[in-house]
This record gives C-alpha cells, sequence and structure tokens, in this order.
C-alpha cells in the first residue's frame, strides 16, 4: 500500500506543478517545439520535485502524516498509527527511486489539469529556502488534490 503513498503524491505534485505556464505564451520555433516537454509548467515541477528531494527528512513525514488524515490510499491511517515510523522508512526507500531524476522528468513532462488554482500557493512555497518551512508549505496543497 505504501507504493501508492509517494507515487500518488508525485501524481499530485505533478498536477500542482502544471501551475507555472498556463499563461499564453508566444509560439516557440520550430527548433524549440523538438526540445520542449509536453508540459508547458515542466520547470516548476521540477524544482518543487528537487526541492522535495532535498528535504526528504522534513518532506516524507510530512506527507505521511498528511496522508494519514485523509486516509488516503484507504488503510493509511491504521498503519500510522500502527507504525508511524516504519511507513516513514518505508515512503523514504520508494522515494528514492522515485526522487531519481529521470523519474522526475518523466513525470513533468506530462500535462496535468488543476493548475491555475495552486499556481500562486505552489510557487510561494517553492520560494522558501527552510525545508520544513517548505514542507509544511507545499504538503497541503499536495493533499487537497486528493478530494
Amino acid at each position: 500500500m505504501s507504493r501508492f503513498l509517494v507515487l500518488g503524491s508525485l501524481l499530485a505534485l505533478s498536477a500542482l506543478a502544471a501551475c507555472e505556464g498556463a499563461e499564453a505564451k508566444p509560439a516557440p520555433s520550430t527548433a524549440q517545439k523538438a526540445s520542449t516537454p509536453a508540459n508547458p509548467d515542466h520547470d516548476l515541477c521540477v524544482a518543487i520535485m528537487t526541492h522535495s528531494r532535498t528535504c526528504t527528512d522534513q518532506y516524507i513525514p510530512a506527507l505521511v502524516d498528511a496522508r494519514a488524515q485523509a486516509d488516503h490510499p484507504a488503510g493509511i491511517k491504521d498503519e500510522v498509527a500502527k507504525d508511524r515510523d516504519g511507513v516513514i522508512a518505508q515512503a523514504k526507500q520508494e522515494w528514492a527511486n522515485d526522487s531519481l531524476d529521470a523519474n522526475i522528468e518523466k513525470m513533468c513532462s506530462q500535462p496535468m489539469p488543476n493548475a491555475d488554482a495552486i499556481r500562486a500557493d505552489a510557487t510561494a512555497c517553492q520560494a522558501k529556502a527552510d525545508c520544513g518551512e517548505f514542507s509544511a508549505c507545499i504538503v497541503p496543497i499536495i493533499t487537497q488534490q486528493f478530494h
């Protein structure tokens, strides 16, 4: 079940990271089109994901707690109540793979809906250098995508 913990959050992050580029931009040249990712919000997504990776020790526990509070996925609330440290340890193991550059690139290259509602908040979170502040800021944005 925990595999869905981090992967689901990655997908939620890509949804929030589809935050930055929805406004109209001039059409890129043909050469630019070949190298431009499908997701116009790619750069914000990558920045948030790498920031989350840098802040793993604060980010993952905050994410586990938020998922437990929302019981998303179903049953995680009970798992965390029984063994929070174990769930966090497992989530960190999954995150070690899911947060590799290649996996971030793959996830952030996909366009995601619902970006407009969270763009400003996600950008503000990304600007926070302190990992505790960043995690406390970004996790609620991620968890609002569960509903």
